[in-house]
């Protein structure tokens, strides 16, 4: 028998076994990392704003936040811990301060100097680089005794999936999301 192609239920089923099964296999990857990265006394969200700054150098507050999907606030408290046992290090930036027409300002400011708008940037200090060297070195053996499960061609192809799930695509979610369903 030749097969057409899928129906409108068997789409959706299709997507929302994909969606469930890569997020139990999400949430049980992080379990099996979670164990070992606590021995070294981290967190896996600490863990991977070490790595982010490792791989970036340093950032502002709002960027790390804003990569992490969180608030900057949660950001910074976490910041805070991992400065306190001096792995990081804060400073404040102060960015140019951007020139227009005094014309613009009241007559009351327009003879005081502008000033630039102000970050708090985040770097890792020696000693975090080099408790992260010896994180990594155990860690990054650890994730990759876990993907041996599948080919590097597979790995690639996981990535670029994945990526493509983070970027999405406008046009068929849009499609998807306006489409009148028959009921």
């Amino acid at each position: 028998m030749i097969r057409g192609y899928p129906s409108r239920e068997e789409r959706t089923e299709r997507a929302l076994r994909a969606y469930t099964t890569l997020l139990d296999t999400a949430d049980w990857r992080k379990a099996e990392v979670r164990v070992p990265l606590l021995s070294f006394g981290l967190t896996l969200a600490e863990f991977r704003l070490l790595e982010v700054l490792n791989r970036e150098g340093a950032l502002p507050i709002v960027d790390l936040a804003r990569r992490r999907g969180g608030k900057w606030h949660n950001i910074a408290a976490m910041i805070q811990g991992m400065e306190e046992r001096g792995w990081l290090r804060r400073a404040i930036a102060t960015l140019p301060a951007v020139e227009f027409k005094r014309a613009h300002l009241p007559k009351s400011r327009q003879h005081e100097r502008r000033r630039g708008q102000r970050l708090i940037v985040v770097g890792l200090t020696a000693d975090g680089k080099a408790f992260l060297k010896q994180v990594l070195s155990i860690h990054s053996k650890l994730v990759k005794a876990l993907m041996r499960a599948l080919e590097g061609r597979e790995q690639d192809s996981l990535f670029r999936n994945c990526r493509k799930l983070r970027e999405g695509n406008p046009v068929r979610f849009f499609a998807e999301l306006t489409h009148v369903d028959d009921d």
